[in-house]
């Protein structure tokens, strides 16, 4: 009995735990990508919690084809009910509060909506009451958003600026705290209007750019046809959006069409310009002022085509830009952007960083056929999809919590509890690179430098790692300041020995008869890379050269660029990338071979006094430049971050330029040509290499065709 009655107990309490694991279950998974592209698996930000439907909320004339959902600060909902010509209200309960149908309008009369798209609340002060864009109607509409009484009317704004046959068709709009009516209009494209709030007008700002070819603008000028007038008229805004933590700026979404729009705003994922975002900040003037700090641009989904692997938690979505239908700005800066493409939601930080995405297509909870609009209700988020004529509640998960917390102490410069949330967030997800670079920036901004650097550098972040780095550097150049200025010192006199040492033993060599040592050999470079004209003269006919010698540049060559591969600085290779040491090898010895090869023949055939022994030597000699430089910039690296590197660039640009004109002017004097000769037959080397390459791959092709054949016959025998 007592048994039994354990296994009661255990299977009760069983039951009681289901609900909570089946809820805890989503259909979705959650995600980030990497600096360089890649998916990263996250922790669940948002769950569903509860769908909510006509049915739930017991209406008797169903939702049909809601096209916006906003929120006020006590956490009631506006459904903008498109086609039944109607806004209905609900309480932070999902219950309805009151439905607005219809109203007596200011001439007394009553007055319905025709073709509502959306609302915006402002909730206190002067301005305060709910704002509906009647869309068909050509106005906005002002009511008390705590009984919806109709206040006001704003029609069509006046001015020389709005071209009286434009149309004005309001789909969006919001009120800044200095009572500035911002509105999208669909059929308008000279940009979002702007109004005083009694109506007037003030401006057109943030105007899309249109950017065509000489070929389109011909086409545009020339042509009578209205369709062909049309083609590169600017994309309106759709949705429009006030920033709450400023309450002055405003966020506008487009979603473009043609297809060098799309082009422009995939290329902008990764440029990070203005021009083609989606999704925009607007200041007053117009100005586009966000942040695109992160890794990619904020536009939704960054991996939108086959060339970038759908992986993971990605794998088989859509191809193609994200279709950005609306915009909701959180608490903390936070603000997020939903895709009906793929029915999911971005969310990212004020600075740009993405923070995570969820979301998908299907018929689960949580899933959605086709997202229209998007708000925030307090922590919520809440989801409005368009097919189904309902809203899907996310609740905030304890990750996206401590995400919050972190972000909120971070922007109250709260360095070091900020950086402790930052640790805390990493404990849930170490896959999380914008946890470390912004765990870098709090320790960064507290002087905790060297421990802020290994965090970027967790994040492969160069830009931020060049900073600290920069810092560092300061700081060990003031500390070492006098022991630096030695060493620089020790070090230009180590070279000056060098180049003396040389010259001294290359003006012995010079008035030394018979055979040269094999230092005296090595050393004909220093003399030969200041005096190419003589240096190759006395190469060829004083022997000051040799093979042996040849052979060690070569190594020296080779040996420079497997360094240069494996030694450059964590800001020119953050990856730790190395090339392989064959790979090093063959792409000095090919090129090499190559240009001695092709030279022999065509010199041949134009009376060259060079045999292919000279050619191997004088060739040899002029790579003396590359080594010492490549060498040099390598070292470089270690020391130089950002633009720095230009310095490095040079140095081994300056190196191929180098060691270029003197094979130029070898080869001229190893066959005694002409100048003009000379360069005739420089680019018929060139011009052989590529024919040699050619027939390399060509048999190389061949003999693999003939391998397989040989090995199906001997297969096809085998089982005879």
């Amino acid at each position: 009995m007592k048994k039994l009655n354990r296994i009661l107990l255990i299977a009760l309490a069983l039951i009681m735990l289901l609900p909570s694991v089946i809820s805890a279950t989503v259909p979705y998974s959650t995600y980030t990508y990497s600096i360089d592209g890649e998916v990263l698996d996250s922790p669940d930000a948002y769950v569903p919690d509860q769908l909510v439907n006509s049915v739930s909320l017991g209406l008797d004339v169903k939702l049909k084809n809601p096209s916006d959902i906003e929120s006020d600060e006590a956490g009631n909902l506006y459904i903008t009910d498109k086609e039944n010509n109607r806004v209905v209200v609900l309480d932070n309960y999902y219950e309805v509060k009151y439905i607005i149908d219809g109203f007596v309008n200011k001439h007394g009369v009553d007055d319905t909506f025709n073709g509502p798209n959306s609302s915006f609340v402002v909730d206190s002060g002067d301005f305060k009451g709910l704002y509906v864009c009647d869309t068909l109607n050509s106005r906005l509409l002002v009511f008390n958003q705590d009984n919806g009484e109709f206040i006001r009317e704003i029609s069509r704004p006046e001015s020389e600026l709005f071209d009286e046959k434009e149309g004005y068709a309001p789909v969006s709009c919001v009120v800044d705290k200095y009572g500035r009516i911002y509105v999208a209009s669909n059929v308008t494209t000279q940009g979002v209007i702007v109004m005083t709030f009694q109506g007037e007008f003030i401006n057109f700002i943030g105007a899309p750019k249109v950017t065509i070819s000489a070929l389109e603008a011909l086409i545009q000028m020339i042509s009578k046809s209205a369709a062909d007038q049309l083609i590169f008229v600017p994309t309106a805004y759709n949705t429009l959006d006030l920033d709450k933590t400023t309450g002055e700026f405003v966020y506008a979404t487009i979603m473009y069409s043609s297809k060098e729009d799309t082009d422009k705003q995939q290329a902008q994922l990764e440029t990070k310009e203005t021009d083609g975002s989606p999704v925009r900040l607007l200041n007053a003037n117009g100005a586009d002022i966000m942040n695109r700090n992160g890794f990619f641009a904020p536009s939704g989904e960054v991996a939108i085509d086959d060339t970038r692997v759908l992986t993971g938690s990605n794998a088989g979505a859509p191809t193609g830009p994200s279709e950005i239908t609306d915009v909701a700005s959180g608490p903390n800066g936070v603000w997020s952007i939903v895709d009906q493409k793929r029915s999911k939601i971005y969310t990212y930080d004020r600075d740009g960083n993405l923070l995570y995405i969820f979301g998908d297509k299907g018929s689960q909870l949580g899933n959605l056929t086709q997202a229209k609009a998007i708000t925030y209700q307090g922590s919520n988020i809440i989801v409005l999809d368009v097919t189904t004529n309902s809203f899907t509640v996310y609740r905030r998960t304890e990750y996206a919590e401590l995400l919050d917390e972190a972000i909120q102490l971070q922007n109250e410069r709260e360095y070091d509890k900020a950086a402790e949330k930052w640790d805390e967030v990493l404990a849930r997800n170490n896959n999380f690179d914008t946890a470390y670079v912004e765990k870098g920036k709090a320790l960064y901004r507290n002087g905790n430098y060297e421990e802020a650097q290994q965090y970027f550098k967790n994040a492969f972040d160069v830009e931020n790692y060049a900073t600290v780095y920069k810092e560092l550097r300061k700081q060990s150049m003031e500390k070492l300041f006098f022991p630096l200025i030695i060493g620089i010192i020790a070090i230009i006199w180590g070279i000056s020995l060098v180049f003396k040492k040389a010259a001294k033993i290359n003006k012995a060599a010079a008035t030394k008869a018979g055979p040269k040592t094999f230092k005296e050999e090595l050393t004909f470079g220093f003399h030969l890379m200041f005096h190419p004209f003589d240096g190759f003269w006395d190469l060829k006919h004083e022997k000051r050269g040799s093979v042996r010698a040849s052979i060690i540049f070569i190594v020296a060559t080779v040996v420079a660029f497997i360094y240069q591969s494996q030694g450059q600085g964590y800001y020119y290779n953050p990856q730790g990338t190395t090339g392989s040491v064959f790979g090093q090898i063959f792409s000095v010895l090919i090129p090499f071979a190559l240009v001695i090869i092709a030279n022999w023949c065509f010199t041949t055939l134009f009376d060259g006094e060079g045999s292919l022994k000279d050619i191997f030597i004088a060739v040899s000699y002029s790579l003396f430049p590359v080594p010492v430089l490549v060498i040099i910039s390598t070292i470089l690296t270690n020391f130089m971050v950002g633009t720095e590197g230009q310095i490095t660039t040079m140095i081994v640009t300056v190196a191929y330029i180098w060691m270029g004109f003197l094979m130029i002017l070898g080869l001229q004097v190893t066959h005694d040509y002409s100048s003009g000769k000379n360069i005739l037959t420089v680019i018929a080397t060139l011009v052989g290499m590529v024919f040699i390459m050619f027939i390399a791959v060509l048999f190389t092709s061949l003999l693999t065709k003939m391998s397989t054949f040989v090995t199906t016959i001997i297969s096809e025998l085998s089982y005879r």
